[in-house]
Parts: C-alpha cells; sequence; structure tokens
C-alpha cells in the first residue's frame, strides 16, 4: 500500500491510501504516526478499511510528509562512493579511513523541520553554498532495543523518498569543531511523496536489497542518477547499530545517505572551478525521483540573513596588521560618494584592500554611466542608495566593467535590466569562464592552514557571497568605444592586461 498525509480543503490534516489518482481517508484524527505503531499487520487492516471510504482526487489535495514529525531522525551514510566522491571534490583523495568499513556513519536531523514533497524549502540562513541530496528512508513500525540485522530489517514498515537539504559552507565550517552536524544541515528534510509498505517493493528485490533507480535533476536538467543497489551499508545494519543501548520507536526515519552522483558538491572540483553547474538558488527547482517511490519537486526559497554573533576573542591569535595606508590623498579617503570632477563622482571604500573597491559614475542630461559594481550585493545597494540624488535625475543607463574580478562585477545583477553593460572583449571572456561566486566562501570556512586561514579570513571574512548571480556585459568593444550618455561623449579605452 501507499499511504500519505494531506491537507484538505477545509486545512485539516488526514491520513489515506493511494489507489491510482484517488486517496481513501482513514477516519478523521488518525494519523499514520499512529497507524505505524499497530505494526504491519494493523497498517495493513487499516488500508482496507480506509478502501471502502469515499475517495477524494488527488489533484485536489495538498500532500504534506508521510509523517509531519517522526519521533526522530536519523541520516546515515550507507553509500561509500558518495563519500570518496565528497573527498575528490575538495582535493582529499578518494581513500577513505578505515572506520568508515567499521561501522555506519550516521547523525540526528531535525524533526521539527520536516518539509512536505511539494513545500517549498528554505536556504539555510547565511548560506551560499545550499545543496541537496537524493536519499531514501525507511520507517520502523515496531520499537526494539538491541536488535539483530534480521530484526531491524523485519521491523521495517515502509519506504519513502528523503532530501537531505544540505548548508556546504556552513557544514565545512562547523565541520572544524569535529563535534557532529549542525546549522549545516538542519534546515529542511524532505519526506515523501508517500510511504510505500515493502510488498509493494518486491519485485525491486535483488540480493537482498532494494535495487530502485533514481534521478536528481535542478531546473529540470539531470545533476545525477544511479541505483539504490549500490548501498555498502544495508538499511538493517545501520537500524541495528542505532538500536545498540537505545531503544528505537515506530515512526523512527532512517536515511540512507546520498545515491552517488545525486548531490551538487560531487561535482565540484577545485582545479576546474568553471565545470562546476553551481550552488542553489532561490527560484531554483530540484525534482529527486525514485521507482517504486514517485516523484518531490520542490522550489528554494531564500531566507532571512541570520542575526549576526560577536565572535570570541582568539588569546592566542596575532595581532592584525596595520593595513590602512596613511600617505596624503588629494581627495578625502573616506567611505562614501565624492564629486572629483564636473558631474564626476568616486565612489571609495577605505582602507582599498583587496575587495574594497573603488567605483564611478558618470552623469549626463537624463543620464548616467556606472564605472564598476562591487564585492557584494549590500555594498552595490549602500552604492547605489547613496548615488540616488544623481541617478534619481539621471539614471543609469550604461555601465562599464573594467575588471572580471568580483569586487568589479558582483553586483552586477541589481542594475536594471534595461542598463546596456559594456567591458573590453577580454574582460567578458574571462567573466564568462569565472568560478561561481559563492565558491569565495571557502575563504571564510576551510581550514586553509595556520598562514593562509587568518589571512583569507582577514581578507574576506567582511563579505558576503550568497545569492550572487553575475551578470555579463551586454556589449564588447576591443581597442576603443565611444558611448553617448545624456549628451556627453565618453571615450572608453582598453589599455590591454593589467592588475595593481
Amino acid at each position: 500500500m501507499k499511504w500519505v498525509t494531506y491537507q484538505g480543503p477545509d486545512s485539516s490534516e488526514r491520513t489515506a491510501v493511494l489507489s491510482g489518482d484517488m486517496i481513501h481517508p482513514a477516519p478523521p484524527a488518525v494519523t499514520l504516526l499512529e497507524l505505524v505503531g499497530r505494526g504491519p499487520d494493523g497498517l495493513r487492516e487499516a488500508g482496507e478499511q480506509a478502501l471502502g471510504s469515499e475517495p477524494v482526487a488527488l489533484a485536489d489535495v495538498r500532500l504534506r510528509a508521510p509523517i509531519p514529525r517522526p519521533p526522530s531522525i536519523r541520516d546515515s551514510l550507507c553509500f561509500l562512493d558518495h563519500m570518496r566522491n565528497c573527498q575528490a571534490a575538495l582535493g582529499a583523495g578518494r581513500v577513505l579511513a578505515d572506520t568508515w568499513y567499521r561501522i555506519p556513519a550516521f547523525y540526528f536531523a531535525c524533526p521539527a523541520t520536516v518539509l512536505g514533497p511539494y513545500d517549498d524549502a528554505p536556504m539555510a540562513p547565511g548560506s551560499a553554498w545550499q545543496d541537496f541530496e537524493l536519499e531514501i528512508a525507511a520507517v520502523i513500525g515496531t520499537s526494539g532495543k538491541d536488535l539483530t540485522v534480521q530484526e531491524a530489517e523485519r521491523a521495517i514498515i515502509g519506504y519513502m523518498i528523503f532530501n537531505d537539504w544540505s548548508a556546504r559552507d556552513l557544514q565545512q565550517l562547523e565541520g572544524q569543531l569535529a563535534i557532529g552536524q549542525a546549522k549545516g544541515k538542519d534546515s529542511g528534510v524532505t519526506l515523501g511523496p508517500y510511504l510505500v509498505t515493502p510488498d509493494e517493493l518486491e519485485s525491486y528485490c535483488r540480493d537482498g536489497k532494494l535495487d530502485l533507480q533514481v534521478s536528481a535533476l535542478v531546473n529540470d536538467n539531470v545533476i545525477g542518477s544511479g541505483s539504490t543497489a549500490q548501498m555498502d551499508w544495508s538499511f538493517g545494519e545501520v537500524i541495528s547499530y542505532a538500536s545498540r543501548g537505545v531503544t528505537l520507536m515506530p515512526g523512527d526515519v532512517f536515511g540512507s545517505g546520498t545515491v552517488p552522483t545525486c548531490t551538487l558538491v560531487e561535482h565540484l572540483s577545485l582545479t576546474a572551478l568553471e565545470s562546476f553547474p553551481g550552488w542553489l538558488h532561490d527560484g531554483d527547482v530540484v525534482t529527486l525521483r525514485v521507482q517504486g517511490l514517485g516523484e518531490t519537486r520542490q522550489t528554494v526559497r531564500a531566507s532571512r540573513p541570520p542575526h549576526p554573533l560577536a565572535p570570541r576573542r582568539n588569546p592566542d591569535a596575532p595581532p592584525a596588521a596595520d593595513r590602512v595606508n596613511h600617505a596624503p590623498a588629494r581627495v578625502p579617503y573616506t567611505r562614501g560618494l565624492h564629486q572629483v570632477g564636473d558631474r564626476v563622482w568616486a565612489w571609495t571604500l577605505p582602507d582599498g584592500g583587496y575587495g574594497w573597491s573603488n567605483a564611478g559614475l558618470v552623469a549626463g542630461d537624463g543620464a548616467s554611466l556606472l564605472v564598476d559594481t562591487l564585492f557584494d550585493l549590500a555594498l552595490t545597494r549602500e552604492m547605489f542608495n547613496a548615488m540616488k540624488p544623481v541617478t534619481d535625475g539621471a539614471p543609469i543607463t550604461h555601465a562599464l566593467i573594467t575588471h572580471s574580478n568580483g569586487d568589479h562585477t558582483h553586483g552586477n545583477q541589481l542594475l536594471d535590466p534595461s542598463v546596456r553593460i559594456i567591458a573590453a572583449e577580454g574582460t567578458a571572456e574571462e567573466i564568462a569562464h569565472g568560478m561561481p561566486a559563492e565558491m569565495l566562501v571557502m575563504t571564510q570556512t576551510a581550514n586553509l592552514g595556520p598562514v593562509a586561514t587568518p589571512y583569507a579570513r582577514e581578507r574576506f571574512g567582511h563579505f558576503d557571497f550568497s545569492g550572487i548571480k553575475v551578470r555579463n556585459a551586454d556589449l564588447t568593444f576591443e581597442r576603443e568605444l565611444s558611448v553617448q550618455v545624456g549628451g556627453r561623449q565618453i571615450n572608453l579605452l582598453n589599455l590591454g592586461p593589467a592588475h595593481t
């Protein structure tokens, strides 16, 4: 049988058996968690009774997670190739430590953030590396402690799709504490669309394993595919291990871990960042398909920024270097917009170090040309707000990008779509083949060693690289170009490759 939990027109939550494209409700106030606790025979009897009820069209209801609030969720790592692929992606090779072969790994996920199969999926607050993981889940229907592998297998009452939403940058940072998963793993767990009893999947059993073909898609582009038969640790082994000294409860959920290739992080290569498909962004649609278990389809949604925490002082850290250039300046070198000529302004960001780039504005009659955007969206918004007294009367119609680096391009997406972005041919080519902007988060989260880590934190720790989708030039030129902006002729010159 296939069981669902749904929300009807009156917003009440009901449990039902799925038959074709119709669902047959169980009595009101009966939850699937309660029915699961009756064991396989009790669940089957309840299903047979429900099939006699007045059916409801599946298309007329909203499916929730089959068990919206499980007693507990343990997510395992049963596919060792997933771990090998993750290590290789981050430059650590494919050889696993011996412990991976000795015991099955699992961590506790958050029951309070369970999502339904078609719910919007919130990004982890503060994350620029949102990812998904295609897994399947086993649900147990009997309580037990110190179970054998065979007893654990018999305790499984059903299976469903499991999407382990993951914030890879938070996971990378928290991993340095070496005490387990935290905010990198609790923004959401998707369960559904239905709970499928084992008898429905008997035809997919091969040598004691479920052989279900799976595929994962982002915006209808296939990211990965494979089979659940690749599991190195079985559900029975994981459940038996988890039950050592612990009483498991009906409705407890066990994730399988990721089917290899069915997650974004496995497609990352530090030596070829330009080939990475990119992390998830607001509006992306993630679809997971599993043979015999159905399909989930969810839209990723941005979350509000987290409330910041002040770091503790590290008594063992060396004092920060004074990086301010104390040389005299012809104009005040303060943060803000400064007029430097006839309707020409410079935007300056002290101390002018890496990422604290300058920008410019040239205004004509009723139109302006912007020179560069800034390293993150917040800085660019601040600059645009400061320019409003000028641009309200002379809106930006053109933007010249002088350099391919992110501290000249990351705010381009905030320009109105009507703005014509201009760059030299070489600059536009480098922007097109540059790494995704959010990969710079690695400078904030990765352990790069005793010298590079504090250097990277000091240089990059002030910026927010989340949500950036770099917009490239609409018009390119080779050596020089003249543009008319509000009655002013502005001559653009390509001086060739250079860097300060």
